[in-house]
């Protein structure tokens, strides 16, 4: 029996381990509360994301990793458009998720606080700490190799995120069953269902929705280790896209239906939620527990974006582009020195919460930067979706977008246009913000535009001596 090649990963990453992972990167309870204020009308707003957002990006991603099942972004805009380009895809994806999980973090620690003591969901200390302990904590976890990875984002994303959601929504569900009526409008009118489109309130809205679900194809990275990858990954990103989209869409037409909207906080909807319900049926001691199910459930996310882009990050890295220091790798394949610049970076971002004393706005600003840099990345992808189509013809796909370059022409233009109008809308601070959009303006544009340039400087200044020779190190065998 012949023994496959030393240089084959561990093809260990099965269909629903990837389902896992990937729903786990995008699905959040912290979403709800924002699409609950829109109430019936989220109904409109979630289908457009579907057709706007969900179906473009899962069909163009399927196609693109079954084309190119290694090291995701980074090898797909390489392929389109160069080693530059595809260096600064992977870069904008990696970067972009230390700004949002930051923000993720902190939104938790404001949870638990709501629970145990409501003096300190301003905090800046709890803010900064909360960072510090969770995203190096989960950093050191994922040294231990994706094999973990996996297991934090199955139990974190049960426990954490799909449990409390359908506890919540079948609560939600009795509760306006009975005598209880619901603090919306239910109708399925026209008027109740879709917004007016000539408020500039309604682009934001649909906005946050479709950012609500950013990072769909970040799995991709693990496409080394995925099982039969060309037959998984896309039916994986289906089953992931639709358990996503159902309940995110449940549960905030639960929050809808059991908050008053004027009352509905962005950061503490699901426990305002969970603490009428539970107060309706006389557990309120179990409050806390909710909110700690939430908090591994956000954990959970933070652990799996660290582990993602950053392997991509890594291969770039050693084809030359990033000093060779950065290069290594444990005995599970692990970026051991990236991964500890990302946490770096991180907590010097958390710094900000001690800089500045209003938290709120420090999560606009995390989130904003999170929102342009991404913006850009999915330009990059979409672009590349089409390209490859012309420049790559002979490239076997196992999956392909429908009705041929027209399909593909379709949905990579629907994608790249919505792209583009959240990378300039994300330069206008929120309406209901309490500070002058220069103020804004002057944070978010110089932070913004450095960060695309440090790409094509690193480029600029890389030397031959930093391309590896060497492949990192093969992974331990399942034991």
């Amino acid at each position: 029996m012949s023994k496959a090649p030393r240089n084959q990963p561990k093809h260990h990453i099965t269909l629903w381990h990837l389902v896992f992972m990937t729903t786990a990167i995008f699905m959040t309870m912290l979403n709800m509360p924002l699409m609950a204020q829109t109430g019936m009308k989220s109904l409109f707003f979630n289908t457009a994301v579907v057709l706007c957002y969900i179906l473009p990006v899962s069909l163009i991603s399927a196609e693109l990793a079954t084309g190119w099942p290694r090291h995701g972004v980074y090898t797909w805009v390489q392929e389109a458009f160069g080693a530059p380009f595809g260096f600064m895809a992977v870069f904008l994806q990696w970067f972009q998720a230390i700004f949002a999980m930051v923000a993720t973090v902190a939104y938790t620690n404001a949870a638990l606080a709501f629970v145990f003591d409501r003096h300190l969901d301003e905090n800046p200390w709890l803010m900064f700490t909360g960072v510090i302990i969770i995203y190096w904590g989960a950093t050191f976890a994922n040294l231990k190799g994706t094999r973990i990875t996996k297991r934090i984002a199955s139990i974190c994303l049960m426990v954490g995120t799909i449990f409390p959601s359908l506890t919540m929504i079948t609560l939600g569900l009795l509760y306006v069953s009975g005598p209880a009526q619901p603090a919306i409008d239910i109708s399925l009118t026209t008027a109740n269902i879709i917004p007016s489109l000539s408020q500039t309130s309604t682009l934001f809205l649909f906005l946050s929705f479709l950012f609500g679900f950013i990072g769909i194809e970040v799995s991709a990275g693990h496409a080394t280790e995925v099982q039969n990858v060309r037959r998984t990954y896309p039916l994986a990103i289906f089953i992931a896209a639709f358990i996503g989209f159902s309940i995110s869409l449940l549960g905030g037409l639960t929050i809808a239906m059991i908050v008053p909207v004027k009352e509905i906080s962005n950061t503490l909807g699901v426990l305002q939620t969970f603490t009428v319900l539970l107060d309706h049926y006389g557990y309120p001691n179990i409050l806390p527990i909710a909110a700690l199910l939430i908090a591994v459930g956000a954990a959970g996310q933070v652990s799996t974006w660290i582990a993602g882009p950053v392997k991509s990050l890594a291969v770039a890295g050693r084809d030359g582009i990033l000093p060779k220091f950065l290069h290594g790798s444990n005995t599970h394949d692990m970026p051991v020195p990236l991964m500890l610049v990302q946490a770096t970076i991180a907590t010097l971002i958390a710094t900000t919460f001690l800089l500045h004393v209003k938290t709120n706005e420090v999560f606009l600003y995390l989130t904003s930067t999170a929102v342009l840099l991404y913006s850009v990345m999915y330009l990059l992808l979409y672009s590349t979706a089409i390209r490859l189509r012309y420049k790559r013809p002979d490239v076997p796909r196992t999956y392909k977008v429908p009705f041929g370059n027209w399909g593909i022409w379709v949905l990579g233009s629907i994608g790249f246009s919505i792209s583009l109008i959240a990378f300039f809308i994300g330069f206008r601070p929120p309406d209901q913000a309490d500070f002058p959009a220069t103020t804004y303006l002057a944070i978010i544009i110089p932070g913004v535009f450095f960060t695309l340039s440090i790409p094509f400087i690193l480029w600029k200044v890389r030397r031959p001596s930093w391309k590896s020779r060497k492949s990192p190190k093969k992974p331990r065998p399942t034991p």
